[in-house]
Formats: C-alpha cells, structure tokens, sequence
C-alpha cells in the first residue's frame, strides 16, 4: 500500500512537471456534498432509527411524485429491482425477454437468476438505445417482455416504435432508467411509458446513496405486486449498511475533493478495505448479488431522499456542461449523440465514437482535457468479458464508444445554493 502511494505521488510530480493536471474530473460520486458526508455521520453515530420503515416509506412517495410515477418502491440496488420488476410482471422460468446487446452484466444476471432467457439484439448508434428493428428480428414465440434502456441520461431513439411493437405483441415494457433519472419525453419522466421501470442509485448514476434502488410502476396490479415484494423482503445487516454510510465520505474524497490529488491517496491507504465494488467479481461472473432481494434500509433512504432534493438541480448542470463537449465534437469532427425531438436528457455522460486506438488509451484526454472519460462498455455485458454475436452496431459501440463526464467540481450543490 506504501509503495502504490509513493508511486501515485511519484506521477503527481511527474504531471506536475509536465503541466498535466493533477487532479482531472472524472464521472462518479459528483453530486455527494457536504451535507450528504454530515448527514452520513449523523446516522452512523445513531443507529437507533435505522430498521425504521418511515425514512423508506417517504423517499418511496418523493420519487414517486417527483418522477410522476403511481408508486415506487426502493430495494437495495438497481439490479435487485429489477429482478422484482421481473417477478412483478409474473415471468416464468423459459420466457424470454429482448435485451439490448449494449448493457451491464448485472441486468443479465437479473434475468438469469429468474430463469428468463435474454434474447441479445442491436442497438442504434444515435443514443444507444435499442434498435426497432432489430427487436422485430428478435421476437419468437416465448418472447413475453422487452427490456428498453435510456443511456447515457438520454431517451432512447426509438421509444415510440419500440413501444408500438410491444403493445403489438402483446409483449411488457421494462424501461431501464438507472442512467436516466429526470429525463424526459414529450412532458413525461421516463419511467412512466412502459409496464415498470427501474432505477439506480449507484456512485455512477444520476444519483446516489452509494447502493440504493427504486422500481415504478402505474399499473395498479404490478405496483401491488411490486409493494408486496419488498415489503417481505428482508433489510442488509447493519454492518452492510455501515459499510454503505462510511462509503459517502470515501467516495467523495476519492472522486470530488480538489485536493483528491494527495487526501484520496491517503484515504485509500486508511480506508480502501472498506470501499464498496459496485459490481463485484463474483457477479461479473454470473452470479446473483448477495444482496439478492434485499430492500431498501431507512439510512440509505435518508440520503437518497438528500440526493433527489438535488437531482433536478444536478441535472441542469450537466445539460449545461454538455455544451462543451458539443463544442469539442465540432472541432474535432466527431458525431455528437442525438436529442430525440421532443425530448429533455440529462447527459449523465456525455458520449462520443471516437477510434479503436483512442478508446483503448485514455491518457490524451487526460493530458489535453483534464478528464478521464468514462468506458462504458468494454464489452457487450460491461465488464464480464463476453462479446456477442449478430450486433454489429453494439460491437462497434463497444469498441470506439467513450463517454466524457457532465459534472465539474464547481458544480457542488451548497455553493449553487447560497449563490441563490
């Protein structure tokens, strides 16, 4: 561990030396603040509160109202929502559900644990959304859903077609908001066009309580259903849950200090043991997270009820922000990501096909922009290292897609606050 932080320092002087920068913005954690690390700190030094069902049970009715959703419901992570989505929707073992060939492993690993097949089709390269029709290829007799996700914080380009032809098939609507809270269509949150939608509180997500997730629904029989699942679900141990609380300070030293550059080193010398893997080993090989069908606990709550009261605010930020790469895209000659008509994005990251070579090695960016572009994804099931057959759009995205963060580090919610 010594030796990582003299080698970490040693690249600090060499950048130093250089005029590189020595601290670049990156696309976690960037809507923690300081009221986020105290209110993390309140609730480790009381843990009196924390099996409480009220915190839950307010942060389920502000996001449903803020997302103009019925209901919601909160579990532990976007995948686990997901799985309850699944079963809400009453999936049985041998069904299968079209899945963009452009995702996260995990959503896979949702559809798997409960028996559903996922039938892998192309993508578009305008938002990265999946391909009408490329889903009509994709539709056989046991299909019974289609999984339909906003990446990048963008509505997918062919919401309306891909709708029309799962309503035509008799086929369910799962959209995938966990990269597109606040985004919306035509007036209306996305979330709120298909049969139930999830969404992800994760450090890379428009929001996050560091592990948290909500799944919505406006029908009233699968948000009944959808209730019931996680009100038999059982909570994390608290010691999971403290892990969680104490990843709010790290995550932010780490990914949004301006002197991260030295404290998140030795933050990581202190306190790596605890840092929080969103996707661990085991589940970038297939299995379930062991966390499997957990709810929500009141603290995570808390700080995802914080973070919600400034999405709306983060969000404007990073459509904001996005002008720059629309400005580097020009002047560079690189195609920019479509805004479907009608359509308000939140540019969780901001994403550009750019060369093989240029993916493969990010220190230009560095170098020449002060940012390490996001990956996503490296592979067709992001991070397992599966590539797929037959998606010639999702395998050129693999290889040449880069996203560039969308949120800086004067973009923190106090100081926007007392600037009025």
């Amino acid at each position: 561990m010594l030796a990582r932080l003299a080698r970490s320092q040693a690249i600090n002087v060499r950048n130093a030396a250089r005029g590189w920068p020595l601290t670049y913005q990156g696309a976690t954690a960037m809507t923690l603040d300081e009221d986020d690390l105290d209110l993390a700190a309140r609730l480790l030094a009381d843990r009196s509160g924390w099996s409480d069902a009220a915190p839950v049970e307010a942060f389920e009715r502000e996001f449903a109202v803020w997302n103009g959703s019925t209901s919601a419901s909160a579990f532990v992570s976007g995948r686990v929502a997901l799985r309850a989505a699944l079963d809400a929707l009453g999936l049985q073992p041998g069904d299968e559900v079209v899945v963009p060939g452009y995702t996260c492993v995990v959503v896979t690993n949702a559809l798997q644990a409960a028996g559903v097949r996922p039938v892998f089709a192309d993508i578009e390269l305008d938002t990265y959304g999946l391909d009408r029709d490329a889903l009509r290829r994709s539709i056989t007799g046991r299909t019974k859903a289609v999984l339909i996700h906003h990446l990048y914080g963008y509505v997918t380009r062919d919401l309306d077609d891909l709708l029309t032809i799962a309503r035509a098939g008799g086929l369910a609507v799962i959209e995938d908001c966990a990269q597109a809270a606040g985004a919306e269509y035509r007036g209306r949150k996305v979330g709120n066009f298909g049969d139930v939608a999830i969404f992800s509180g994760d450090p890379s997500k428009p929001f996050t309580c560091i592990q948290g997730g909500v799944a919505v629904a406006d029908n009233e029989r699968i948000a009944s259903r959808l209730a019931d699942i996680r009100r038999a679900a059982p909570l994390q141990p608290d010691d999971v849950v403290a892990n969680r609380l104490r990843n709010v300070p790290l995550n932010y030293t780490l990914a949004k200090d301006r002197q991260r550059w030295w404290k998140g080193d030795l933050a990581w010398l202190r306190h790596s043991d605890d840092y929080f893997f969103g996707i661990p080993a085991a589940e970038v090989a297939g299995a379930p997270p062991a966390d499997a069908g957990c709810r929500m606990a009141a603290p995570i709550a808390r700080l995802a009820s914080n973070q919600l009261r400034k999405l709306d605010h983060y969000n404007a930020r990073r459509r904001a922000n996005a002008r720059r790469w629309e400005t580097w895209c020009d002047a560079a000659g690189f195609t920019k990501p479509t805004i479907v008509a009608g359509s308000t994005p939140i540019v969780l990251r901001y994403p550009v096909l750019v060369t093989p070579e240029m993916k493969r090695d990010l220190r230009w960016a560095y170098r020449t922009l002060g940012v390490v572009p996001g990956n996503w994804f490296v592979t067709h099931l992001h991070p397992a290292p599966e590539r797929l057959e037959g998606v010639p759009n999702a395998t050129c995205a693999v290889d040449r897609c880069i996203n560039f963060p969308t949120l800086y580090f004067d973009d923190r919610w106090r100081a926007a606050e007392r600037a009025g």
